[in-house]
């Protein structure tokens, strides 16, 4: 119902905005340790604003599931659903692009997030780019612990990578990431992404992800993403 009423809501105001609007969207999913599982349909709007900057409108349909250790030690297979609503600002300068999204979430079991995503891509050859930016995201939940009580946890994270411009069509993306929340749990990540665009609209994504914690049972392991986007 939610993405029904998003989609309403940005068609109805796309006339007003000017006349450089352009619909975008996809889908998404992880797979991984614990049997984690996710399908994310996403839908958006961009407007450009001016010359180099847009404003960016995105509704996320998270689809989740995955295994956990309940109370009498048996594994269950928990299954969740996030909507996530986010507006993002993106501008190009001096040959770089900056960018800054807010995102709130709501969900299964009371679930409810608010998170702040910023960062550069800083242009360092033709080929070569510079990946560096930080993420924060505080956390009302029991969506990773359903057998604890409702918690509020904030975590933040600093990310950084290098894009490498292959060809046209093809970009091979490594990144680390590094996470700590207010809990004191130490996590980090390395990636290696390929970015396809064979034409215009359409992005293929491939990543790779490596994860590990200092949490005794959460998610360490080897995850995989596949994206199929369209971004006009």
């Amino acid at each position: 119902m939610k993405i029904k009423v998003f989609v309403f809501c940005i068609l109805c105001i796309a006339p007003y905005l000017g006349a450089d609007i352009h619909l975008q969207g996809g889908i998404e999913s992880y797979m991984g340790s614990n049997n984690l599982f996710t399908l994310t349909p996403w839908i958006g709007l961009r407007v450009g604003l001016f010359k180099s900057t847009s404003l960016l409108l995105k509704y996320y349909n998270h689809n989740i599931s995955f295994n956990y250790t309940n109370v009498n030690d048996e594994e269950t297979e928990r299954k969740a659903h996030l909507s996530n609503f986010t507006v993002a600002l993106y501008t190009q300068k001096w040959g770089h692009d900056f960018y800054s999204a807010i995102s709130y979430f709501s969900g299964t079991d009371s679930y409810s997030a608010l998170a702040l995503d910023t960062g550069t891509e800083l242009k360092i050859t033709k080929r070569i780019y510079l990946d560096v930016g930080i993420y924060l995201i505080n956390e009302k939940s029991i969506l990773w612990y359903p057998n604890e009580a409702v918690r509020n946890i904030f975590l933040y994270s600093v990310k950084g990578g290098v894009k490498f411009k292959i060809t046209k069509w093809l970009s091979i993306c490594p990144k680390i990431y590094a996470y700590r929340n207010s809990e004191d749990v130490n996590a980090g990540t390395y990636s290696m992404s390929a970015i396809i665009n064979p034409m215009d609209p359409i992005y293929i994504s491939l990543i790779y992800f490596k994860y590990h914690e200092s949490a005794q049972y959460r998610f360490s392991g080897d995850y995989i993403s596949i994206g199929l986007n369209f971004y006009y």
